[in-house]
């Protein structure tokens, strides 16, 4: 359903206590076919192809006209991971941090969703693209010609990924702001097996799990009571999950996740729990069952050994 929006405006000052940066603001995939990949995604979630070029198509939410997906053709796994600044300040704010931590960072106003003023790129320790963009989120209007009674809101949520040094990535991350929500640390404590990191007030936007460096997964949202709408939806396209549905603890949401007909595995949320901006980390003490669905079935062997390498 739609929501009403109550508009934010970031300045200098809100930028010190919440963190220069706002969320996710897209996530783009890569497939062997565009053309196909761009109608399985519109037939699963009501995407609509807000632009396309012969290689890369933007996705947005029918009901607000955001884009938050995109396909670019061309192999498997991630293309980039894209996060959104507050303020031009804070936007220039990270550029010259990263400079100073003797990061490469490539400064562009293309090559990126449309209505982006600006853009840094830099690719993580773990080799994965990350951007960040200076941009004006524009006001929620539903898509002309696609909008329909029934459809759905989605929404970018976060995104997993793997890699053998999780306090690595970590410390590197919070160069631009993220913090840590919730953690498991490994035997001797000098390290992490886990982390869930956040830029705002939503549990996390990026899970980093142990494994060989690759993307688990991309999270798209939607609202809990839409949520089990498109589940319903499964049952005409013929879709067959992966696993779910489930409820993750770190979050506390409703979760399924499938793959798409290439093999990039997707999770579809309910709303995320919001912990606040001061909330401080904590360590994951359950049960590991717990942790990974609080309903009890657990997930299959591809959905624990099988991801996207960088």
């Amino acid at each position: 359903m739609p929501r009403i929006e109550h508009p934010i405006v970031d300045d200098a000052a809100t930028v010190q206590w919440k963190g220069p940066l706002a969320g996710t603001d897209h996530t783009v995939i890569r497939v062997p076919d565009l053309d196909a990949a761009i109608a399985w995604y519109e037939q699963l979630l009501g995407l609509v192809v807000s632009e396309r070029s012969s290689k890369r198509a933007y996705l947005a939410s029918p009901v607000t006209g955001h884009i938050v997906l995109g396909l670019s053709e061309g192999g498997l796994g991630l293309d980039y991971l894209s996060f959104r600044a507050r303020t031009p300040d804070a936007f220039q704010a990270i550029a010259a941090k990263l400079d100073n931590s003797d990061v490469r960072i490539a400064v562009s106003d293309s090559d990126t969703r449309p209505g982006v003023d600006q853009s840094l790129r830099l690719t993580l320790p773990t080799g994965h693209l990350f951007e960040v963009t200076q941009a004006e989120l524009p006001a929620a209007a539903p898509v002309e010609g696609a909008y329909r009674p029934g459809s759905i809101d989605v929404r970018t949520s976060h995104s997993q990924l793997r890699t053998t040094d999780v306090k690595g990535l970590t410390d590197f991350l919070g160069l631009m702001g993220f913090r840590s929500s919730a953690f498991v640390a490994t035997p001797n404590a000098e390290g992490f097996l886990l982390q869930f990191l956040r830029v705002n007030d939503y549990h996390h936007q990026l899970a980093i799990l142990t494994g060989h460096a690759g993307t688990h997964h991309v999270a798209l949202e939607v609202d809990e009571a839409d949520f089990w709408k498109l589940l319903d939806n499964l049952t005409v396209t013929k879709f067959a999950a992966e696993y779910g549905p489930l409820r993750h603890h770190e979050g506390n949401m409703v979760s399924l996740y499938i793959r798409d007909p290439f093999g990039n595995r997707l999770e579809l949320t309910g709303t995320m729990e919001r912990v606040g901006f001061d909330y401080r980390p904590a360590p994951a003490a359950h049960e590991f069952w717990y942790h990974m669905n609080m309903w009890g079935p657990q997930p299959p062997e591809t959905w624990q050994q099988e991801w996207m390498d960088v």
